[in-house]
């Protein structure tokens, strides 16, 4: 056998989540590692495969969801005493249910919708059995919605928020292929000046929505406005910014979506003023196309 080796490329990558070259070649390496696995080690396929990471819809009612759901409490509540220093009693049973179970989304499975459907759910991550990480996802119809990222502390060194980040980036583009509209992954609120919020930019490409024209701009463009200013409008056009009143607001209640004006008679709400601070602040456009939840 004659080997040419001017066809063979070897490359020295540092090992850092944060290394552009890392995160793009880490599927590549680890689809690698998994064969290398079976053949040599003989670990079985399911050691080895996706199932290490398993999609559960949020549902009370569905016994998939009902079998990890003391460990996912469990795990929750090491999270947010370890990483944002809360008081064990602020991070029960209750408290997770209200902020990460309870969803006014509705499970749809009808035509358009990927196969597990559109709504709320929890991708659950395992090492050897053991659940060490939970991001919970919004299925929605033009993208995947990261709501919250916890995990182990013990597992901190793994950066599991970096890998959770490229496997919800995996997992939208996989969903683009069997569902077009899905197009985007949003990561959710983006603060230039903090650190643990500031890491989102590094995903590229990236765009942040001006907060006066409500249009997407490339994160390079943004950047420097927001190193000067806490508050910057992002948009470089000369585009007025859109104003919004209660008449362009619809509402989500119970589980029905309606004009604000009908919510209105039909809960005798007395929440004018804030609707319509609402309304300005979003504009007529995301006002008639998001739905603004109310419980009552």
């Amino acid at each position: 056998m004659i080997l040419n080796l001017s066809h063979i490329q070897v490359k020295l990558v540092l090992s850092d989540p944060n290394n552009v070259e890392f995160r793009q070649s880490l599927p590549q390496s680890a689809k690698l590692f998994f064969k290398y696995q079976e053949a040599i080690h003989k670990d079985p396929p399911e050691k080895c495969t996706e199932k290490r990471v398993k999609l559960v819809r949020v549902n009370m009612d569905s016994q998939g969801f009902q079998e990890t759901f003391k460990q996912t409490c469990d795990l929750f509540a090491k999270y947010q005493i370890a990483i944002h220093r809360d008081s064990p009693g602020d991070c029960g049973k209750s408290q997770f249910r209200r902020f990460l179970v309870d969803s006014p989304l509705e499970h749809y499975t009808e035509s358009g919708a990927p196969p597990m459907g559109f709504g709320s759910f929890h991708q659950q991550y395992f090492v050897d059995g053991k659940l060490i990480a939970v991001g919970v996802l919004d299925i929605l119809p033009r993208c995947v919605s990261s709501v919250y990222f916890f995990y182990d502390p013990d597992y901190g060194f793994l950066s599991p928020g970096v890998y959770s980040a490229l496997r919800e980036l995996c997992f939208t583009r996989s969903l683009l292929k069997a569902t077009p509209s899905i197009a985007s992954y949003y990561m959710g609120f983006y603060i230039h000046s903090c650190p643990k919020m500031k890491y989102k930019g590094q995903y590229n490409p990236s765009f942040l929505v001006c907060p006066e024209t409500f249009n997407w701009i490339p994160i390079e463009r943004c950047v420097s406005k927001l190193d000067r200013a806490g508050y910057a409008r992002l948009d470089d056009s000369n585009e007025e910014p859109p104003k919004g009143s209660t008449d362009d607001v619809l509402v989500l209640y119970k589980h029905q979506a309606m004009p604000y004006k009908v919510y209105k008679l039909m809960s005798k709400a007395r929440d004018g003023e804030e609707v319509e601070e609402y309304a300005e602040l979003v504009g007529p456009l995301v006002a008639s196309r998001m739905l603004l939840y109310r419980s009552g």
